[in-house]
């Protein structure tokens, strides 16, 4: 047999399956805790539980994760700067959720024919790059029009690279579409995700080597597709929606249904996803994560903060908040660290106490960082380390002089608190960890709240079970919603109010999904039987649902693309523009000739590169014309775009 090994590595667990290549036969399937501190433990503690005997028949491993949407979701990763050239500084706002640590704005620009349109400011790109050197981890680079012309960018990238040994990213090398704003925040995600991923990579690839596996390394893509392991450790943002991705292929692959709603639920997000005759919608625009606009080409998925991971808090009887920020639950803390059913004992002895006390904010170290630490910061790392503290003993300890929320943003330290996943425990539903500790935390957040604890698990499960059917219907509705109507937040807000409906005031609402949900991911059985009977539909929950993302990470493909557009030149005949190319045509069959060559050759080399074999290339045509005023002529042509499109095997 011809083996391949798919893993995957969540926010929570590490997933690993054995499949026969050919077949898609699921042999052998394991699940891990992913250890933040050492993704190697979690890798290598999903491996051991696999059959291993069967290693020496491995051909292929494929990986997808949600490390990277989840590091999206959390703002966490690198402190980046953003280096931008545009046309005039002085009138230019550079407006996202996708914040960088540092920004420059600095002249410099092509116009659509890959023309210099702006001169580029070599030094005040020197002078922002020297300014930021002792604020950042890594640079992105981004400049007006650089789809057609990419000189500017990879001018300040040198300039970068001869200042330091930090890393930088161009917009160019991630998207070639239109929008700068977008490849700019494109850029900064990926500058942010460089460490995220390569740690997870070379673990990986060290617990492969230590069982004797040497078979290539391919990454799951956003969309679906495969690449190289060195790929996805310069490009990391692919890795957006990896995991998600991964999951539809896998559940499609698991049931055999062709049209359905996916639903994926893991520790930090749950992900919803359309398949329409066998096909992953994908996303024109590019992936939305955590609410932030990239140009990345992936699946089109609704991604929310909400999984078994979710922070629970609770403000008032009426307002119990699920997400979006993670934490690590406290029924999972306690094996490691006992003295927390200790606080939490020690908090529910206070009597008298209700509303705006006793939040469950407990921190603990996940690893030292690697910069340098002022004295504050530094007696917050050795109090947390091998330690969990509540944030009221931290203040006491160190004062009001360090933001813990920073060290957990960038991924140092780790949030223990109240989730669905001690909800379950205390609800008796799971007893995989502590039950007792989370039976004591669900009474200290009851009591804050004035309530029983059963009343407050009860409205805990209506809240996970109410926020799935919106999201759920969200996606739906968005699918299918041609003229926007939903996609105001007052509309989204009505329609909340609608799903919520059960007829106690004298109006209920019935509203029925068309497709049948595939629920997939460790939590689904609690909540998605009442979810699906709540929607009217089918609910299919498949053998292997909790690795469905492992078996999806090894029954991808390689596919890479490549694009050049052919535009009137001003003076006369045709340029064909590219990042890399600006060749000038007498006649339009010629740049034609010209341009299909160079798209099929590039997106061979950039297939062949993300390690497929035996590529097939196939081109489509975009043209764009001008209707003339009647009387004057059919059209005038504006634009031919080529798209080439090579598809391949995983090399194995």
């Amino acid at each position: 047999m011809s083996l391949g090994i798919g893993i995957d590595t969540g926010g929570t667990f590490t997933d690993s399956v054995i499949v026969e290549i050919d077949s898609g036969r699921v042999i052998s399937k394991a699940k891990a805790l992913t250890t933040k501190q050492d993704l190697k433990i979690g890798v290598k503690n999903s491996l051991d539980g696999l059959d291993k005997s069967l290693f020496q028949q491995v051909r292929l491993v494929s990986l997808s994760t949600t490390l990277a949407t989840n590091s999206v979701v959390e703002g966490k990763g690198s402190r980046v700067g953003l280096i931008m050239a545009v046309p005039n500084p002085a009138t230019f706002a550079f407006q996202t959720d996708v914040p960088p640590e540092d920004i420059a704005i600095i002249a410099g620009a092509h116009n659509k024919n890959g023309e210099v349109s702006t001169g580029l400011d070599m030094a005040g790109a020197t002078e922002a790059i020297h300014g930021m050197l002792d604020r950042v981890d890594a640079f992105a680079v981004s400049s007006y029009f650089s789809i057609y012309n990419a000189e500017h960018e990879v001018k300040i990238k040198e300039l970068v690279t001869s200042a330091c040994l930090r890393p930088v990213v161009c917009g160019h090398e991630l998207s070639g579409h239109v929008g700068m704003v977008e490849r700019a925040a494109t850029a900064v995600l990926n500058a942010q995700l460089l460490p995220v991923i390569r740690e997870l990579i070379e673990a990986v690839k060290d617990m492969l080597a230590d069982n004797g596996i040497a078979a290539p390394l391919m990454v799951v893509k956003g969309d679906g597709t495969l690449i190289a392991e060195h790929i996805a450790v310069d490009k990391p943002v692919e890795t957006v929606l990896s995991g998600p991705a991964a999951s539809v292929v896998g559940a499609c692959e698991l049931t055999g249904l062709r049209d359905a709603i996916v639903v994926d639920m893991g520790g930090t997000t749950t992900d919803i996803g359309i398949v329409r005759s066998g096909v992953v919608t994908t996303s024109d625009e590019g992936a939305v994560v955590g609410g932030r606009q990239t140009r990345v080409q992936a699946v089109d998925m609704l991604t929310v903060g909400l999984g078994g991971d979710s922070k629970i808090a609770v403000a008032s009887p009426q307002d119990i908040r699920i997400g979006p920020r993670r934490a690590t639950p406290l029924c999972s803390t306690a094996s490691q660290f006992p003295a927390i059913k200790d606080a939490l004992s020690a908090m529910l002895s206070v009597r008298g106490k209700r509303l705006n006390e006793f939040d469950l904010d407990f921190f603990t170290l996940i690893k030292r960082p690697g910069f340098v630490l002022s004295k504050h910061e530094q007696a917050l790392i050795d109090a947390l380390d091998d330690r969990v503290l509540h944030r009221d003993l931290i203040y006491e300890q160190i004062g009001p002089f360090v933001d813990v929320e920073r060290f957990v943003e960038l991924g140092f330290v780790a949030e223990v608190s109240f989730t669905p996943t001690d909800a379950l425990h205390a609800g008796g539903e799971l007893d995989i960890w502590d039950s007792e500790v989370a039976s004591l935390a669900a009474d200290v957040l009851a009591g804050k709240a004035g309530l029983g604890r059963d009343e407050l698990l009860e409205r805990i499960f209506r809240e996970i079970i109410e926020r799935l059917k919106l999201h759920i219907t969200t996606k739906a509705l968005f699918d299918d919603d041609a003229p926007g109507l939903f996609r105001s937040d007052t509309a989204l807000k009505f329609l909340d109010y609608l799903l919520r409906l059960n007829g106690e005031s004298g109006v209920s609402a019935d509203l029925a999904l068309k497709r049948p949900i595939i629920a997939v991911g460790a939590p689904v059985g609690a909540y998605f039987p009442q979810v699906a009977r709540e929607l009217g539909t089918r609910l299919v929950i498949p053998e292997h649902s909790e690795v469905a993302n492992a078996v999806g990470a090894i029954t991808g493909r390689v596919i890479e693309r490549a694009e050049a557009y052919i535009r009137p030149d001003k003076q006369s005949g045709f340029v064909v523009v590219a990042t890399d190319i600006h060749t000038r045509f007498g006649a339009l069959d010629d740049a034609v000739f010209f341009a299909e060559n160079y798209v099929r050759s590039v997106a061979a080399e950039r297939a062949t590169q993300s390690g497929g074999s035996s590529i097939d290339v196939t081109i489509d045509r975009e043209e764009v014309e001008a209707p003339l005023a009647s009387g004057w002529g059919d059209a005038v042509f504006m634009e031919l775009k080529l798209i080439a499109t090579a598809t391949g095997k995983p090399l194995t």
